[in-house]
């Protein structure tokens, strides 16, 4: 029994020592509560971050015309609403930055955000947007990843804004972020709830197809 429990302690510490080995997260993590069935929030999201985020990234695995397809706008207006009419509607979605000028102005080149929601989370990105602050030096800092080369983008309407509308804002880009990590995510949650009513019909058609078979049969 020993023995038992004191490898147990040691797979928890030894757990416990991987997590902070591979940088576990600054702060405890906001639940985004973000709803990817939420049409109009996805609509939202996707407006801010073509007007706060394309500036220095983009989501170079999305094309305009089917983020318009899959939140209900038409070619004409995803290109209003996210590119100005400034690109074609069949155009992957790039940022607007030149290239190498977030390297010289930054020190970094921004990352694609493709697959940020995938590999972070859509309550990383949530509160990563609302833990900005401003240190002693009077520069934007973050809690969330200290020394951030990205400045708070969203100071504007942080100051504009009441706190529940701001947290609505930054709920709507994580849901928009989660969005383009997996697309067909949208669909796949609409067709769940059809395979499973489709499955529970077979169910109790199998059910009764089986009295039948043995009701004559005596055991």
């Amino acid at each position: 029994m020993k023995k038992f429990v004191w490898m147990i302690s040691l797979l928890t510490a030894l757990s416990a020592s991987l997590v902070n080995a591979a940088g576990g997260y600054k702060i405890e993590l906001e639940p985004a509560q973000n709803n990817l069935q939420d049409q109009d929030s996805l609509q939202r999201g996707a407006v801010h971050f073509a007007n706060y985020c394309m500036a220095c990234h983009s989501v170079k695995y999305m094309r305009y015309n089917r983020v318009a397809r899959d939140l209900g706008w038409t070619d004409e207006e995803v290109l209003a609403k996210m590119a100005y009419g400034q690109n074609k509607v069949v155009d992957i979605i790039q940022t607007r930055m030149l290239p190498e000028t977030g390297l010289a102005v930054l020190g970094v080149e921004p990352p694609d955000l493709s697959l940020m929601a995938r590999l972070k989370g859509t309550d990383y990105i949530y509160t990563f947007l609302r833990s900005y602050y401003e240190d002693d030096k009077g520069n934007w800092n973050n809690h969330a990843l200290p020394g951030t080369s990205m400045p708070n983008v969203l100071e504007s309407l942080q100051r504009q804004m009441s706190e529940e509308e701001f947290a609505q804002t930054t709920r709507d880009i994580a849901n928009f972020m989660e969005y383009v990590g997996e697309p067909a995510q949208l669909k796949r949650l609409d067709l769940g709830w059809k395979v499973i009513a489709f499955l529970l019909f077979l169910l109790l058609l199998t059910y009764l197809l089986k009295r039948e078979y043995w009701r004559d049969i005596k055991h």
